[in-house]
């Protein structure tokens, strides 16, 4: 099969559990969107040490294996979606380079937590961390049971994220859910031994990440008078809280900066944990 329609939605495919749940979350998110969905199912066929004509032999052999489970995967969410616009694509490559390069030119990637590949130990595989790393559209790793009544929650840094807000709002409003913007900071006065009572400091940090929530968020509710969109800060760790306050939402939305020039890191600390830990989707938003 090669149907390298351009799609909306890009999900990648191995017949693994995880990846037919993704498979399965993209589709209700290409319906939501009103956009076409593609799979993907890459295949190493480049790994065959064997005599030229039995290698070719196994090579024809794996594809065709790869074109079956490809079928079966489109037939099923054609059953399950059957207004769904649906194509695929074998593509014998790199599973992660194959959705990159699928993703190009989309809306969305999704995957799964991990494929048939990782240790069983592995909260996240190796393919899915880089799909979230590099894609230049933002990503979904779908985790956890999907609660489609909870909320979405979308992580506030700074002013670079109104982009991820507005990926938030959006999805919300596709969904008929609220949006929380969370905010969440580390005290500068926060040594308990010396400055604890220093409450009048603490204050007016807290003051201070008030109006910057405030900045970032407030042009783009007004964008969207009809949503529901709850700001909140809370001084902690981003990543435990995150994890925490996952486990009440529909989508945790957080965005991927910009790696540090010296340093060269795709993913912060706080986008590691919770595409590891969270207990619902999380969409990387590039900004």
């Amino acid at each position: 099969m090669n149907s390298r329609t351009p799609a909306g939605v890009v999900a990648g495919i191995d017949g693994s559990a995880h990846a037919e749940a993704a498979a399965e979350w993209a589709a209700r998110e290409a319906g939501l969107r009103d956009r076409a969905l593609h799979l993907v199912h890459a295949v190493n066929t480049g790994t065959v040490t064997l005599s030229p004509r039995t290698g070719a032999a196994v090579t024809d052999l794996i594809l065709r294996d790869a074109e079956t489970l490809l079928t079966e995967s489109m037939d099923k969410l054609r059953a399950a979606h059957p207004t769904l616009r649906l194509t695929g694509d074998v593509v014998p490559r790199d599973a992660a380079e194959a959705i990159l390069t699928a993703a190009e030119h989309s809306e969305l990637a999704v995957v799964g937590t991990r494929g048939h590949g990782g240790f069983a130990a592995l909260m996240l595989g190796s393919v899915s961390l880089r799909v979230a790393a590099h894609t230049s559209c933002p990503a979904v790793v779908v985790r956890g049971p999907v609660d489609p009544g909870g909320r979405v929650l979308v992580a506030v840094r700074d002013e670079r994220d109104a982009a991820t807000l507005r990926f938030a709002c959006e999805a919300a409003a596709r969904r008929g859910l609220p949006v929380e913007a969370l905010h969440t900071w580390s005290p500068v006065v926060a040594d308990v031994g010396h400055m604890a009572p220093m409450v009048d400091e603490l204050g007016e940090e807290s003051r201070l990440h008030q109006g910057l929530l405030r900045r970032t968020c407030d042009p783009v509710i007004e964008e969207y008078p009809d949503l529901v969109v709850e700001t909140r800060q809370l001084a902690g760790a981003t990543a435990a809280t995150l994890v925490e306050e996952s486990k009440r939402a529909s989508l945790l939305v957080i965005s991927r900066h910009r790696p540090a020039p010296h340093f060269g890191l795709r993913l912060g600390t706080a986008v590691h944990a919770v595409l590891h830990h969270a207990h619902c989707p999380v969409a990387v938003v590039p900004v």
